[in-house]
């Protein structure tokens, strides 16, 4: 099983400055993948189950070393309205880092609106 402890410290912080978890959220996560080819599959895969505004770009380089001669990786960004239960976050991280394996990339988690 995953490790749960970075989606209830975001849950805690929603919380913390006053959301209301029972009001969907705007709510954006971030996929990673080290070919163009598994971030544009995984995108299509969440456009079909309902994500929104899916965007696909090459994630910026962290140093001109990696921007000229390192490995690219590719970002997937998408974009749901999702009720912000303990029970929903946990099944949709479960469901995000299966999608990002599968196309040989990494899930690097999620952020939402505060909604009250």
């Amino acid at each position: 099983m995953a490790s749960r402890d970075g989606d209830r410290q975001v849950l805690a912080a929603m919380a913390s400055h006053g959301a209301d978890l029972s009001k969907p959220a705007h709510t954006i996560h971030y996929l990673y993948f080290q070919s163009l080819d598994g971030a544009q599959a995984a995108a299509q895969e969440l456009t079909t189950a309902g994500f929104e505004n899916l965007r696909v770009h090459r994630a910026p380089s962290t140093s001109i070393w990696q921007k000229l001669f390192g490995p690219k990786e590719f970002s997937c960004i998408a974009e749901t309205r999702a009720i912000p239960q303990e029970s929903a976050v946990f099944a949709t991280t479960d469901r995000m880092n299966t999608i990002a394996t599968k196309y040989g990339g990494t899930y690097d988690g999620w952020e939402a609106s505060i909604e009250t």
